[in-house]
Order: structure tokens, then C-alpha cells, then sequence
């Protein structure tokens, strides 16, 4: 029984997590899809708990938690992906430095956000007009200055 109780904590741990990340993250036209994969999987679990309740073998125990993580799966999936598709739609400086900004204040400034900087930066630079490249060094300098004073 405490590990359907670990499970549904878990679920209710990721559903809140999947929430913060839309509203944080996520586009008006995700709400509906967030929200139907939330109550399936949810319903899922659910489902599952009441089964293992009927018929309690070891068996039947076990096929219930791995169809449980395989619903929890989806959910985390779902999170990741919103994460993924706002960092793909950021190509141009101004959009990738926005991004910045929002990930510094949800997690601070962190050696994660810091390291995706750096990655982003000289993965995909994105082209700039020859006369505004002098901006994006001038501002990715005072980026460079803002970290080394805090550390």
C-alpha cells in the first residue's frame, strides 16, 4: 500500500510541476492538451489503484506500479517537451536573451542557467546586422561582469 501512496504523491507532485511549467512557459493553445493529459493519466493511476485494491497478488502488484510509472512518464514528458519547444522557438538574440532573463528569475542564477547561456551562445549564435553585433558583445560582456561579481 505505501507504494501507491509514493505513487500518488508523485503524481500529484508532477501534475503540479507540469501546471507551473505551462503557466510559466507554455502557449494559451497547450492549456486543453495540458490539462486532458493531466485528468487521463490521473484517471489512469486511479483506475490502477482501485484494480490492485481488488486483487492484491504480487503479480498484479507489480504490472499496476509499471503501468503507474509509465502514466507518471507521459506527464514528465509533456514537462520537458514545453521546456524544449520555448528554447527552440528562441533564435534570435533579443528572444534567447528574454529567455535568459525568465530563467534567472524562476531558478536564479544558477550554474545550470549559466551553462545553457554558454551553450546557446556557441551552439547556435544567432546573425546579427554587422552595426547591432556591437550590442550583443557589449551586452553578452556585461552578462560576463554580472556573473563574476556575484561569484
Amino acid at each position: 500500500m505505501v507504494f501507491f501512496l509514493d505513487k500518488i504523491e508523485e503524481t500529484t507532485s508532477a501534475c503540479d510541476n507540469l501546471l507551473l511549467t505551462w503557466k510559466t512557459h507554455g502557449t494559451p493553445l497547450g492549456d486543453r492538451k495540458v490539462k486532458e493529459t493531466m485528468h487521463r493519466t490521473v484517471s489512469k493511476i486511479l483506475e490502477e489503484i482501485g484494480q490492485w485494491r481488488e486483487n492484491s497478488s504480487t503479480d498484479e502488484t507489480l504490472t499496476s506500479l509499471t503501468s503507474i510509472e509509465t502514466f507518471l512518464e507521459e506527464i514528465n514528458e509533456m514537462n520537458h517537451a514545453i521546456l524544449r519547444e520555448e528554447e527552440d522557438a528562441a533564435t534570435e538574440f533579443p528572444s534567447i536573451l528574454k529567455l535568459l532573463i525568465k530563467k534567472i528569475k524562476i531558478a536564479g542564477n544558477n550554474p545550470l542557467t549559466r551553462q545553457w547561456w554558454y551553450d546557446v551562445m556557441t551552439s547556435r549564435p544567432p546573425p546579427l546586422l554587422k552595426n547591432i553585433e556591437k550590442c550583443r558583445e557589449e551586452t553578452l560582456d556585461r552578462l560576463e561582469e554580472g556573473w563574476q561579481e556575484e561569484d
